[in-house]
């Protein structure tokens, strides 16, 4: 993350995460967002929501945006972008 207000937040699937997910980011899948979504609500900062190639972010954009989540951005290219640019990654 480039910004110390800026809260990452993954929605792949916990496997996914646990592959491979960059540092200080927060999981919360796609299909339980909605049941957690208190959690995000929560959050103080810029939400930039992070998947493996952008489709599952911007869905949660969707949402996050629907139930009035203002400050957020979708990291287009998203996990997969993240590592072709070789920037830093927990492995396992």
């Amino acid at each position: 993350m480039e910004d110390n207000n800026e809260i990452l937040l993954d929605v792949r699937s916990p496997a996914e995460f646990k592959e491979a997910h960059i540092p200080g980011s927060i999981n919360i899948p796609l299909g339980e967002l909605q049941e957690r979504k208190d959690e995000v609500l929560k959050m103080n900062g810029k939400i930039v929501i992070v998947c493996a190639s952008g489709a599952r972010a911007r869905s949660a954009h969707g949402f996050l945006e629907h139930i009035g989540v203002k400050n957020m951005q979708v990291m287009e290219g998203g996990i997969s972008e993240h590592y072709r640019q070789g920037k830093k990654l927990n492995f396992g």
